[in-house]
C-alpha cells in the first residue's frame, strides 16, 4: 500500500517553478514514459532528456562537493547582476559543481567566474530558452490540457523543459499533447497503461474472502482482526463504520480488517484481493489506485476494508495481517498485527493478549548505502568488509575512499568487532565538510577517516 503513497517528483534545481508527483500502482518501478508506450511520439520521456552540462574540459577533479558547502548564494549574487542569467542549480553528476546558465554571452561568463572565483567548482552553460519562456509554457500546459484530463507541470531548468505529468499514458492523453506542444520544449511522465491495474468496480467477493464493508473510515496504516460475534461488533465500531454488522459465520470465516491510506486527490483505491502467505505465515491485502491521476496530495487519510476471510484459508497456528507484502514503513508499525493462537479451526477464538502489535516492530534504523546524509549527524551503518575496508561506498552521490595506507585496506582493523556472517561490520559514520569534507567511521573508539573520490572503486569477488 506504501508504493501508492506520494512519491514527490522535483525539479533538482535550487529554485524550482513548480513541483508534481506521481502516485504509483504496485509493482511499478518508474514515473517516466516507456519506449513501449511513447516512442512513436514526437515527445521525449523527461527521463530521457539530456541535462545541460558545461564541456567536459571546463571542469576539474577539485574541488567535490559532498553536501551543501557550495558558495551558491555568492555566485547566484554574482550572477543575478550579469545579463541573460535564468538560473543556477547544484550538478551531482559533476561533483556537486554550480552550473549557472545564461541565455546570452555564456563564454564571457566562464571567463568572469574563472577570474573571479578560481578555487570555487562552477561552470557557465549557454541555453537557447529564458526562465519567462518556460514559465509562459508551463502556464498554457494546464490552461490547455487542464480541462481534458488531470496534469501536472513542472519546469526543470537542468534539461531546459517544461516536465508535463498525466498520470497514465492513455493514448488519447498523448495524443492531446503532441496536437499541442509537438515541436516545444516539453516531456512527459507517467505510468505504461500494460503496468497499471485495469479500470473497473471494487469486486465483492474474492478466492476464500468477501467484502463486508468499503468505507472512508477508521485510521490510515492499520490492521485487525475479529474471530466471534463479540470481536466483530466491537472491532466495527471501534473502526466507526456506519449501518450494522452485515452477518458472519464464525465458524467457517473470521473478519479481518485492512486501514487502507490515500491522498485525497487520488481516492481511487480498490481491494484486488486478499492474499494468504503460508510460507510467511501472513494475511495481506493487494490494494491498487485505478487511474492514478498525475498529482497526488501527501495528506493521509484512512480507507477501510473490511472482510470476512474462511478460515480454512488461513495459515495454521500463529500469523500476521499488514496491508501489503512487504513489512510497514517506518513510523507506522502498528500496521502490523500479529495473532498468536491458531484460527484456521472452526470457531477458535483469540483469547485476551493473544492478538497485538509487532513487539520486534519499529525495526532499528541502518544506513542504506547510496544514503544522502547530512552532515555532523551519526549514522549507524553496516560496512561490507569481505574486500576490505578501503571503500565507504556512495554518499551524497560521490564515492569515500579510505585516508590510509593500501597495505592497511586489506581487513578489518583490530580494534573493530569481528565481521558478521554476512561480511559486514556495524561503525557509526559522520560527515564533515568543514575545513574539508570527511566522513569519519568508527567502532570500539578505532576511527579510519574516508574522502571524496573521482575514481570508480574497483569490482568485489
Amino acid at each position: 500500500m506504501r508504493q501508492l503513497f506520494v512519491v514527490t517528483m522535483s525539479s533538482i534545481a535550487l529554485l524550482a517553478s513548480a513541483c508534481s508527483t506521481d502516485v504509483r500502482a504496485p509493482g511499478q518501478s518508474g514515473s517516466s514514459a516507456p519506449e513501449s508506450t511513447a516512442g512513436d511520439l514526437a515527445l521525449p520521456a523527461c527521463e530521457t532528456v539530456e541535462r545541460i552540462s558545461a564541456p567536459a574540459e571546463s571542469y576539474r577533479d577539485a574541488p567535490i562537493y559532498v553536501a551543501n558547502e557550495q558558495p551558491t548564494e555568492e555566485i547566484r549574487a554574482w550572477a543575478a547582476g550579469q545579463p541573460g542569467f535564468e538560473e543556477i542549480w547544484v550538478d551531482r553528476e559533476h561533483l556537486g559543481w554550480i552550473t549557472v546558465a545564461f541565455s546570452v554571452d555564456a563564454e564571457s561568463r566562464q571567463a568572469e567566474l574563472e577570474e573571479l572565483f578560481p578555487d570555487v567548482g562552477v561552470v557557465a552553460v549557454g541555453v537557447d530558452w529564458t526562465m519567462a519562456e518556460l514559465m509562459e509554457l508551463q502556464r498554457r500546459v494546464g490552461e490547455q490540457l487542464g480541462p481534458l484530463f488531470p496534469v501536472s507541470s513542472g519546469i526543470f531548468p537542468m534539461q531546459g523543459v517544461v516536465g508535463i505529468g498525466v498520470g497514465v499514458l492513455k493514448p488519447e492523453r498523448l495524443a492531446a499533447i503532441e496536437e499541442r506542444f509537438s515541436g516545444e520544449p516539453v516531456c512527459i511522465e507517467g505510468s505504461d497503461p500494460a503496468d497499471v491495474p485495469a479500470e473497473g468496480p471494487q469486486a465483492h467477493a474474492g478466492d476464500g474472502w468477501r467484502l463486508l464493508a468499503d468505507e472512508k473510515a477508521g485510521q490510515p496504516y492499520r490492521t485487525g482482526i475479529a474471530s466471534d460475534q463479540g470481536s466483530y461488533e466491537l472491532l466495527w465500531t471501534a473502526i466507526g463504520l456506519s449501518d450494522q454488522p452485515q452477518p458472519v459465520d464464525f465458524e467457517a470465516e473470521v473478519v479481518i480488517w485492512f486501514g487502507a491510506v490515500y491522498g485525497s486527490s487520488c481516492p481511487n483505491l480498490r481491494l484486488d484481493d486478499v492474499v494468504v502467505d503460508r510460507d510467511r505465515a501472513l494475511v495481506h491485502a493487494e490494494i491498487v489506485l485505478v487511474d492514478a491521476p498525475a498529482e497526488c496530495t501527501g495528506d493521509a487519510n484512512p480507507r477501510t476494508y473490511l472482510v470476512a476471510l474462511k478460515r480454512d484459508e488461513l495459515p495454521t497456528g500463529p500469523f500476521s495481517i499488514q496491508l501489503g507484502a512487504d513489512d510497514p514503513p517506518a513510523g507506522v508499525p502498528e500496521e502490523r498485527t500479529v495473532v498468536d493462537v491458531d484460527l484456521s479451526q472452526p470457531g477458535a477464538v483469540a483469547g485476551l493478549g493473544e492478538v497485538d502489535g509487532d513487539p520486534a516492530l519499529p525495526e532499528p534504523f541502518m544506513l542504506e548505502p547510496g544514503s544522502i546524509i547530512e552532515p555532523d549527524i551519526e549514522y549507524p551503518y553496516r560496512l561490507f568488509v569481505h574486500c576490505g575496508i578501503g571503500w565507504l561506498g556512495t554518499f551524497n552521490d560521490v564515492v569515500w575512499r579510505a585516508d590510509l595506507p593500501a597495505a592497511s585496506l586489506g581487513g578489518v582493523p583490530p580494534q573493530w568487532p569481528a565481521a558478521g556472517p554476512d561480511q559486514t561490520v556495524q561503525v557509526s559514520i559522520i560527515l564533515h565538510t568543514d575545513p574539508e569534507p570527511v566522513i569519519e567511521a568508527a567502532a570500539n573508539g578505532h576511527t579510519v577517516t574516508y574522502r571524496p573520490s573521482a575514481d570508480e572503486p574497483p569490482g568485489c569477488d
